[in-house]
């Protein structure tokens, strides 16, 4: 006769909890593979803005060194009528006024979206290709200052 140290009806209790465990353990490790994830997506897009606002910026600083340069003739003119005064004197001939309305900023394209000239400098909208991200800017005596 062989004597059983468990009574049968606690027999099998082990397996059930050992799955059930098991299942915790699971269901934790997908929770933070998904928060690690949902983390660098976030990451990667802000990233992304950040690039793009520099372009912007970058954008911004390029056509105020350009005013000063190659550009001065334009820097008096409103955007609208550059195309006008990109053919008289004192501009250089072949100024192209359409092609001055696309940058390329690291090999991104920005387009310039308007230039308002004032007192003292003028105002610059920069707007990414696809009707992304826009920014304004003061071009003064004092360097560039984002506007929003």
């Amino acid at each position: 006769m062989v004597l059983r140290v468990h009574p049968a009806r606690d027999a099998g209790f082990v397996l059930p909890l050992s799955i059930t465990g098991a299942l915790v353990l699971l269901l934790s490790s997908l929770s933070l593979q998904t928060l690690v994830l949902h983390t660098r997506q976030v990451q990667a897009a802000e990233r992304m803005r950040l690039q793009a606002e520099d372009r912007l910026a970058s954008g911004a600083q390029r056509l105020a060194a350009d005013f000063h340069g190659r550009l001065a003739c334009l820097k008096a003119v409103p955007l609208a009528d550059w195309r006008l005064q990109a053919l008289r004197e004192p501009c250089p001939s072949g100024l192209d006024s359409d092609a001055l309305q696309r940058l390329w900023i690291d090999g991104q394209p920005l387009q310039l979206v308007d230039w308002t000239p004032q007192a003292g400098g003028g105002a610059l909208q920069l707007q990414l290709p696809d009707g992304g991200l826009k920014r304004r800017y003061w071009l003064g005596t004092t360097g560039v200052k984002e506007l929003g």
